[in-house]
């Protein structure tokens, strides 16, 4: 019995023992890296079934403490194949993520929902938020120039500017081409100017109809969709992003000095017939008045600064971030300086409720003096302050300046004078519900709100500094107020659902509604007792007061669904349906549907493609169709409305009313009809992956704003809105990457390139040609649209016998008042006559290709990016040569380009391109818009280039990457205007003057995170 019960106790020992050390605490540590062995920091390790987990370093090492030899280790990282290893016997575990070919395919944002970039059946451009935060801009729209195949992007110069933005061209000639902006789902307005770069996580753009008619009446000119950095499960993860720059504004031209300026002067007098103005230009030397440095500065500071935090657990994940930017003007005055805070949560309740918010206050203030070209244009021999015989002590600070014979105002005064403060206080927030019922069906409902408070004060001082031209009597102060409320209601209800692991399948049905308010006031009054800063307010004026104000409401009721499906991810098909009903519209077009269909075939998934794996990795083929609109036209155009004027009547000022905008009642929707066929591939293992896109697009019932016919009895600038025709615009695209890898190099490349040409189809009516900037673009049917309109300059007449022979079958002169020297215009329809009917198309605006090629190369811890932009094909219109190179008129005494004594026509052979110098212009050399302005305005920039070093094992920081950066270093180019990035409104695209330049700007920056 003694021994039995000894063996039985000796058993249970044994087994606890056993037992207790299956659950006795492990300490396991270890080192995790990728597959080319570098060490992956932050990577999420957790042990299952518990909350136990820990987070690896800077080197990729780890350690964490379980519960027993049966635990079992995850571990974890974005973008990378999860991994669970169980523990056993082991201390040391040692990982190597592979990279997670499914998430590398990428999940793309696409309306009111996402998708796997893998099985998209439209054409949908993405850019993550690496790209974006490559370029240090103000506006991340900028970033996208020559990253997005179909993309055309003219940047802003100006401080705080918006870049003008063409998505497979145009689809409109009267109405705003921008695109619609979505930001985490909402529709905003005039574009992401409020948005930090810093804070997107990815850009997807939608460019054909069946991408996106799911946005209805507003995605004409394709859509942009803006998702925003949001909380990760981990720990919280800090990161500061800062740069620091100088922009370099350089003289566009050299300007000739005041003994130059002088002699062109006396020349062009003395070849008119008259005296010359300056007995003795050599007098000057040394009396040159250097207007560009008193007023501009070259090198002028930017700051962008972020810090943020993302963090949470499996439930509730946030995020916090604060941004600073600030681009100084190269005036001592002026600038754009923007703050923004966001906010952000989500919290899943349980596996049935969910709920999140968003909240982005945001205070901008902008203004910039706008006569930087009068830097240029004043004449190089008025001084810049009158002298102390010229004052009689009585002046204030704004009257002691001088006044120039060039008739263009004192530029140094000018800034003194200005005083113009422009700033926004806003917020956006939204807010979301996102309940799961059953499995697979999903309801979500969104509503947000944007709030935007303007307040613009102008304040012009009194001043004389001449008592005929250059004067203001009475000082004056001017506020504007605008309000803007948008709101908007989405609510979504989507079903997935897979089938026998082949039918894939998705149906989202839903209804948004959104209104748009907007409320201006405004007031002036003239004469506060001084210019002192603290009377700048309305009620300081003791004359002349002034006030006005409106407001304006607009909305949209709409109803959309989508259906997807795709079979053995092999056949797949989209469609998509929505109505709008719009506010803008009366009953009878107050309603317009927007179907859509796209369908696709994964054709390297079929059993006969098999055998090319090994090389062709990926091919589909794509085919999509749909229907979007454009109502961006103003609210209450089928309702007349009046205009204020006013008349003399003997010593009275009366005044008037009158109808300024006739009413239509049949006004509607314009209509884009748009095919898409694209092909994907990937070779190689996909390093070389790439795209070919063909498209047509249709817009019938094109809006535009005509004159009122004279006959009607209305008054002459009486407008109508009207449907006038239609357009059709085609084109392709095409993108080509390569990435790959050598040992520690990295190299990374891509290529797009893009085309439209538009054609004027139709023009309903009376079928009248369409004019823009005074006549010089015409539209007419079967060409395209806003062509470049004038007499064709056919060379400068060299010698007597060539303006002789200038003649029409009957010996007359077809330019009797030209001389030797001046421009030959042709008589382009051969009857003998020079007039108006001999305009003809001169040039065209348009690009035949825009082209992108980025650049990403990696060493070890460096990395180097360079991003290429080049516009090839399109003309310009140089402005600048009517005052630049012409000495009549009322230009004539404005500074002149150095060295046009040369460029003009001196003497047989010297020049067949500037005429003669010559202060009358009677053969109107430069008065009749002619191929004379037309210049090639076809370029090549580069626009980033930028040279990291990360740094990866610095003690509590996960990563400090430091960099410089110089972006738009250099362009080739042989427009030799101010700018070859000119933009503009259809009609009046590509006319190129006094343009704000796109700036050199050299920075230093750091990342880190920590």
């Amino acid at each position: 019995m003694y021994i039995v019960m000894k063996r039985n106790i000796i058993f249970s020992l044994i087994v606890s023992f056993f037992c207790l050390a299956a659950n006795a605490q492990i300490k396991v540590r270890g080192t995790i890296v990728d597959d080319r062995n570098e060490p992956l920091i932050g990577v999420n390790i957790q042990e299952e079934g518990t909350t136990n987990g820990s987070i690896s370093d800077v080197n990729g090492q780890y350690s964490i403490t379980v519960t027993g030899i049966d635990s079992k280790l995850s571990f974890s990282f974005i973008s990378y194949k999860t991994i669970v290893e169980k523990v056993g016997n082991r201390t040391v575990i040692n990982v190597t993520l592979a990279e997670d070919s499914e998430l590398l395919q990428e999940v793309v944002v696409v309306g009111y929902g996402v998708q796997k970039k893998s099985d998209l059946t439209s054409s949908i451009s993405s850019v993550k938020g690496k790209e974006v935060r490559s370029m240090n801009v103000s506006n991340a729209t900028e970033s996208l120039q020559g990253k997005v195949a179909g993309v055309t992007i003219v940047g802003a110069g100006n401080p705080g500017g918006q870049p003008k933005v063409l998505i497979r061209g145009f689809s409109t000639i009267n109405l705003s081409t921008d695109p619609l902006y979505v930001v985490d789902g909402v529709p905003m307005g005039e574009g992401i100017n409020f948005l930090n770069p810093n804070e997107i996580e990815s850009i997807e753009v939608l460019k054909d109809a069946s991408a996106s008619a799911i946005y209805g009446s507003r995605a004409s000119n394709g859509v942009i969709m803006v998702t925003t950095r949001k909380g990760v499960e981990g720990k919280p993860s800090f990161y500061l992003d800062m740069h620091y720059g100088v922009q370099e504004m350089k003289n566009p031209y050299d300007m000739a000095d005041a003994v130059e300026y002088a002699e062109i002067l006396n020349t062009a007098a003395r070849q008119a017939g008259y005296p010359e103005e300056f007995d003795n230009p050599a007098s000057f030397a040394g009396k040159t008045t250097n207007w560009w440095d008193a007023g501009i500065r070259q090198f002028t500071p930017q700051l962008n600064a972020s810090l943020g935090v993302q963090g949470g657990t499996e439930k509730n994940k946030y995020s916090v971030s604060l941004n600073y930017f600030q681009q100084d003007s190269f005036y001592q005055k002026g600038g754009y300086k923007r703050f923004t805070a966001r906010f952000t949560n989500d919290y899943k309740f349980n596996k049935h409720f969910s709920a999140g918010f968003s909240l982005n206050p945001r205070y901008e203030s902008w203004g910039n003096p706008t006569n930087w070209s009068d830097f240029d244009r004043v004449d190089p021999i008025t001084p810049i302050f009158k002298s102390e015989d010229e004052l009689n002590g009585t002046e204030n600070e704004y009257s002691l300046y001088s006044r120039s014979p060039s008739q263009i105002w004192n530029p140094v005064g000018y800034v003194h004078r200005w005083n113009q403060s422009n700033n926004s206080y806003a917020l956006s927030s939204s807010a979301y519900l996102e309940i799961k019922p059953i499995k697979d069906l999903i309801f979500r409902s969104q509503f947000s709100i944007d709030l935007d408070t303007r307040i613009s004060n102008t304040f012009a001082p009194d001043f004389v500094i001449d008592a005929a031209h250059e004067f203001q009597t009475n000082n004056k102060f001017t506020r504007n107020k605008p309000t803007y409320r948008n709101w908007s209601l989405q609510n979504t209800l989507t079903y997935l659902k897979t089938f026998a692991n082949k039918h894939n399948f998705s149906f989202m049905v839903g209804n948004t509604l959104e209104e748009w308010n907007s409320t201006t006031l405004w007031g002036s009054y003239e004469k506060m007792p001084n210019n002192s800063d603290n009377l700048h307010e309305l009620d300081a004026g003791t004359v002349n007061p002034q006030t006005g104000g409106n407001s304006s409401t607009t909305s949209i009721l709409s109803y959309l669904g989508r259906l997807t499906y795709n079979y053995n991810d092999k056949y797949y098909l989209t469609a998509t349906y929505r109505v709008d009903g719009s506010s803008k519209f009366l009953s009878k077009n107050k309603w317009a549907s927007f179907p859509s269909a796209s369908i696709a075939w994964r054709m390297s998934n079929e059993p006969f493609m098999e055998s090319t794996k090994s090389v062709l990795n990926s091919l589909k083929l794509r085919i999509g169709w749909g229907r979007v609109g454009n109502q961006n036209l103003p609210s209450g155009v089928y309702m007349s409305q009046l205009g204020q004027g006013y008349y003399v009547l003997g010593d009275n000022v009366v005044n008037t009313v009158y109808p300024s905008l006739v009413k239509n009642e049949d006004v509607k929707w314009e209509t884009v009809e748009d095919y898409n066929f694209g092909i994907d591939y990937g070779l190689f293992d996909n390093r070389l992956t790439g795209s070919f896109e063909y498209y047509i697009k249709n817009t019938r019932d094109m809006l535009f704003q005509k004159a009122y016919p004279s006959y009607s009895g209305y008054p002459g600038d009486a407008k109508i809105w009207t449907n006038v025709g239609s357009m059709r615009t085609k084109g392709f695209e095409m993108t080509i990457s390569y990435n790959d890898h050598w040992g520690d190099f990295t190299f990374g490349s891509t290529l797009n390139l893009t085309t439209f040409n538009v054609n004027m189809t139709e023009l309903t009516g009376d079928k009248d040609p369409l004019y823009g900037n005074g006549e010089k673009t015409k539209t007419i049917e079967g060409e395209e649209p806003a062509f470049f309109y004038g007499y064709v300059a056919d060379g400068i007449f060299q010698n007597q016998i060539e303006l002789n022979s200038h003649t029409n079958n009957k010996g007359q002169f077809l330019q009797p008042n030209a001389q030797v020297g001046d421009i030959r215009f042709k008589d382009v329809n051969g009857d003998g006559q020079l007039n108006a009917d001999d305009r003809t198309k001169i040039g065209s605006p348009w690009a035949d290709m825009t082209m992108g090629l980025n650049l990403n190369l990696g060493y070890k811890n460096f990395d180097l990016v360079a991003n290429f932009y080049a516009s090839i094909g399109n003309d310009l219109v140089n402005q600048n040569i009517q005052e630049l190179y012409n000495a009549a008129g009322s230009g004539g005494k404005v500074n002149k380009v150095s060295g046009l004594l040369d460029m003009a026509w001196h003497g047989e052979g010297t020049s067949n391109y500037v005429p003669r110098l010559s202060t009358q212009d009677h053969n109107e050399n430069f008065t009749k818009f002619s191929s004379f302005y037309i210049e090639d305005g076809s370029y090549l920039r580069l626009k980033n280039l930028q040279l990291g070093y990360t740094f990866k094992k610095i003690p509590g920081v996960n990563k400090l990457r430091l960099y410089i950066a110089g972006q738009n270093l250099f362009t080739l180019t042989g427009y030799n205007g101010v700018e070859p990035e000119v933009s503009g409104s259809v009609l009046s695209f590509g006319f190129g003057g006094w343009t704000y330049p796109v700036q050199r700007i050299y920075s230093v920056g750091v990342n880190v995170t920590f």
